[in-house]
């Protein structure tokens, strides 16, 4: 990791050096790192989400498949076949619940990768805080620009998609 670190300095501390103010650099460089992290997160995302459609549906299928036969056999009357089913559609469930949960994680492998290279860079260093004497580490600032920068990127995402379906949808002339 340490290499990999290494190579991708030059381009992630580009930011930083844009403007004289350290302030502002900080904010800006932190910002941008942010971005890319978010970025590069939703493209793992996509690309998790199609390798495992298939499978994804399938297993939600099987969650619907035991929910509508559960609810049937309460319908019926028979509560033994209720809570045996039941337990099967909990189980269908919990499996789709923690793969979609995993799945979503892998949007965020590009943050703990750029917080590793924030804290080879500005580890060492305290930002002044009001009411902390020694000051902060980078961590607050960063979660701060992360938040933002993947609130911008899913609003993006869907500005982007409605621009997609709209160039799809769109007909040539006749």
């Amino acid at each position: 990791m340490e290499w990999i670190l290494l190579q991708i300095d030059p381009v992630l501390i580009h930011p930083y050096r844009w403007f004289d103010s350290p302030t502002l650099s900080w904010w800006l460089g932190t910002f941008i790192v942010s971005l890319w992290a978010a970025v590069i997160g939703e493209v793992t995302l996509a690309f998790v989400n199609r390798v495992n459609r298939k499978f994804v549906n399938e297993r939600m299928d099987e969650t619907a498949m035991y929910q509508d036969r559960s609810i049937n056999a309460l319908k019926s009357g028979d509560k033994k076949a209720y809570k045996q089913i039941n337990k099967l559609a909990n189980e269908a469930f919990g499996k789709s619940f923690f793969l979609m949960i995993a799945m979503g994680m892998a949007s965020l492998w590009p943050a703990f990768f750029a917080a590793a290279w924030l804290q080879k860079r500005f580890g060492d260093i305290r930002f002044p805080f009001p009411i902390m004497a020694e000051g902060l580490s980078f961590v607050p600032y960063f979660i701060i620009c992360y938040i933002l920068a993947r609130i911008i990127v899913g609003k993006s995402k869907k500005h982007i998609q409605a621009v997609r379906k709209a160039l799809t949808n769109r007909q040539g002339p006749a």
